[in-house]
């Protein structure tokens, strides 16, 4: 019998099922002891069979586990049932019976393929259905948070009163935090982690592992960043939008001179984000409660402020890089390492898409009058605009 089912064997691994994904029995008690004990996709079977390994084959066996089967009398029924016979008028009730339960039954040939073809499009069909179905069985989490620094920045997200579970790994070299709360009487699932170096590459890496593990509806990047000086304030709320990597570019020499010819490849945030946030930068109220919350003293009443942050690979304390930047956007209002990694991990994912977007609080002007000790602050109130956000139009975002 082996033999027989060598040319499917062989079309078979050619889609993906291997030979160990496969088991071959020579008799119905065999096939029926399998079937209390294995749950199958696909059962083929045989119509001309013996019921013991050295009895006679007669089709009667074969209508017997069908009916097995059809009544539930094993612990597992295959998922489809496929009949195969070298001689359709020679299977006779057995034949009747796939008919009547709408089976399907393939003429057995050792010189023609057509059954062969038949049976691996019956597998390739059923494979595809259960590569779907354990994609629509992982759980997708509402929101995936992306953190450069572990102090503050993610020291700051786990005081938020959502509900933190302990570290665990969802790779061999991911560990991230669950949490959850409740929005609108509805459970909104959470998971938050740490690069394990600041900079774009490893906070696109990150992002890039949370979106294909744990498919987020929204991704989001809390933590800190420069001002602009004249443009926000220290404690701001910056939104991203767009972000760019401010050092792209290419380096061209002529006769006398090497000149950086800039290339900037701008990301802007989603929209349905976008309205969400200038809908809660309005709020002034609840803004000034995120200061006057703070257990010490604030730098001054957070404002939110939408607009154009950079992201590049290197800390800014000269100031001039700055005035360099602005000749990239006009309205540039902040500059930072990482948001533009996230955001092209969001942009490039594969669907469903998340929408990815970035909050990060202003603790300096990336300039020699740098103002020292508002880090803290800075990572407290992007985490509580991020929790602003959440709360009030959570469930909006992820419906």
């Amino acid at each position: 019998m082996p033999r027989r089912y060598e040319r499917l064997f062989v079309a078979l691994a050619q889609i993906g099922i291997g030979r160990e994904s496969i088991d071959l029995v020579s008799c119905a008690r065999d096939a029926k002891h399998k079937l209390d004990t294995v749950r199958y996709d696909l059962f083929i079977l045989d119509i001309m069979i013996p019921e013991w390994p050295e009895g006679v084959e007669d089709h009667q066996n074969a209508v017997d586990l069908l009916f097995a089967v059809h009544e539930q009398q094993v612990a597992f029924k295959p998922g489809y049932v496929l009949g195969i016979t070298a001689d359709l008028a020679a299977a006779g009730d057995a034949l009747r019976q796939f008919e009547d339960w709408t089976w399907t039954v393939l003429e057995y040939s050792d010189t023609a393929d057509e059954w062969v073809s038949r049976a691996t499009n019956c597998a390739k069909y059923v494979l595809e259905r259960f590569t779907e179905a354990r994609q629509e069985s992982v759980v997708r989490v509402d929101l995936a948070i992306v953190c450069a620094l572990a102090k503050p920045e993610q020291e700051e997200v786990l005081k938020l009163p959502w509900n933190w579970s302990e570290p665990r790994p969802i790779d061999d070299l991911t560990f991230v935090r669950d949490g959850w709360l409740t929005v609108e009487g509805q459970r909104f699932t959470v998971c938050l982690a740490t690069a394990p170096r600041m900079g774009m590459v490893s906070a696109a890496l990150l992002s890039s592992t949370m979106i294909e593990r744990l498919r987020p509806k929204l991704l989001a990047m809390t933590g800190i960043c420069a001002g602009v000086r004249g443009k926000v304030k220290l404690g701001d709320v910056l939104f991203a939008d767009p972000s760019w990597d401010f050092q792209s570019g290419k380096r061209v020499r002529d006769k006398l001179n090497t000149q950086f010819s800039i290339r900037p490849h701008q990301l802007p945030a989603p929209a349905k984000i976008r309205r969400h946030i200038e809908q809660l930068a309005g709020d002034k109220a609840a803004l000034a409660k995120i200061s006057t919350d703070y257990p010490d003293e604030a730098p001054s009443i957070t404002a939110l402020r939408p607009g154009p942050v950079a992201s590049g690979s290197a800390v800014l304390a000269d100031g001039e890089v700055i005035e360099q930047i602005k000749l990239q956007h006009q309205e540039l209002i902040g500059v930072e390492m990482e948001i533009y990694g996230v955001y092209a991990a969001g942009h490039a994912a594969s669907g469903p898409q998340p929408l990815y977007f970035a909050l990060k609080g202003v603790c300096d002007f990336a300039d020699p009058d740098k103002e020292d000790g508002h880090q803290r602050y800075a990572a407290y109130a992007s985490a509580r605009v991020l929790q602003l956000l959440v709360e009030r139009y959570g469930q909006r975002l992820v419906s």
